[in-house]
């Protein structure tokens, strides 16, 4: 298809491009891992063939296909202490990852041994442990699957990533000015009904786009719209009511309302299945904010939770927080968007005071 769509193949060379450059900050005879789906052969060679001007060492890692599915019938503890040894390998080289995200294409699940494979899983926490500190990006690449499940053209799903992946927000300004306020709390209301209190743990840094480790800047997640700060574990209070619907694992859930008193869920309406998946998830691990709004339902996170302000069910980051020990630690981490056009946001610093942030879904703050 690319052969015969040269202006596409262009683009989508530019945005390979834009992610070493800005996602992993990519240099001459770098150790590169892909994690990739093996349905997405095309568009794979081409990331290889921009990897190779920089003389990369790549190491290829399949979620799925008949290969992998084989491998993990017949002997998946082999599979995985191949797999640790070689990242032990990777980390004394200090390689960077590069996550592929193209839903909708065929699952590992067919494995019979799927689910023991998984659990195993585990053993490699030393790997995320790396990444905390070290390059790696997750971006989206299109397909016909995802394509047709939006019910429109590649063509356009591969603008609709273009235009996010490269859309400049007046947010990263905001990030270090909420940073330097001494915020200990935000208040988030919208024109649906939500009107919730998020606690920050003292002394906290507001995430976003770009991230520094030593002289590395990388951008964690491509694309991104937002700025976010895990919240105190146990200081979120009030409601919280969707304003798109949630898609995850292959479930849809059109609309939902979550209660919350000293940071736990305490009634909900449309959530009983996800909050049924571990304990933790009754709390939240991250609070975002974003200023464009968009409807529409992409059916990936990497996608909707750039669509509008979301809050976070699970698992927290550890950047940014001093004390770690205040935030919420799970398996899961499952973004839920409530932003609005319209919303307003208002902080509460450590002496009281009440400042506006975001009215009516514009800034209302000078960034100078």
């Amino acid at each position: 298809m690319l052969e015969e769509d040269l202006d596409l193949k262009k683009k989508i060379t530019n945005y390979f491009d834009y992610v070493l450059e800005f996602g992993i900050d990519i240099k001459q005879n770098d150790y590169v891992e892909i994690v990739t789906t093996s349905y997405i052969e095309e568009y794979l060679e081409l990331l290889i063939e921009r990897l190779k001007i920089y003389n990369c060492n790549i190491f290829i890692t399949f979620i799925d296909g008949d290969d992998l599915e084989n491998i993990i019938n017949n002997d998946y503890n082999s599979y995985i202490e191949e797999k640790i040894n070689m990242y032990h390998m990777l980390i004394s080289k200090k390689f960077k990852r590069l996550t592929v995200i193209s839903p909708f294409v065929m699952p590992i699940a067919r494995t019979n041994n799927a689910l023991n494979y998984l659990k195993q899983n585990y053993k490699m926490l030393f790997v995320r442990n790396y990444f905390s500190k070290n390059p790696h990006t997750i971006f989206p690449i299109a397909n016909i699957y995802w394509a047709h499940k939006l019910q429109i053209d590649i063509n356009e799903l591969w603008e609709q990533i273009f235009d996010y992946s490269y859309r400049t927000s007046e947010l990263e300004a905001l990030r270090d000015k909420l940073s330097d306020m001494n915020i200990k709390a935000l208040h988030f209301k919208t024109d649906l009904g939500t009107d919730l209190y998020v606690g920050i743990p003292p002394e906290s840094k507001f995430l976003g786009k770009k991230w520094k480790n030593e002289d590395i800047e990388y951008f964690p997640n491509i694309p991104c719209l937002e700025i976010f700060i895990s919240p105190d574990k146990f200081q979120v209070d009030g409601t919280l009511i969707s304003s798109k619907p949630l898609y995850y694992a292959n479930t849809l859930i059109p609309s939902y309302k979550l209660e919350f008193k000293n940071g736990k869920v305490i009634s909900n309406e449309g959530l009983d299945e996800i909050l049924a998946l571990d304990e933790n998830l009754y709390y939240a691990g991250e609070i975002a904010i974003v200023l464009d709004f968009n409807p529409f339902l992409f059916y990936s996170t990497i996608m909707d939770e750039n669509s509008g302000c979301h809050l976070a069910l699970g698992n927290a980051y550890d950047q940014g927080v001093k004390d770690i020990t205040s935030i919420n630690h799970s398996k899961y981490h499952i973004d839920l968007v409530f932003g609005t056009s319209n919303f307003n946001l208002e902080a509460i610093t450590n002496s009281n005071d009440i400042i506006l942030i975001v009215k009516d879904g514009k800034l209302a703050i000078n960034l100078q």
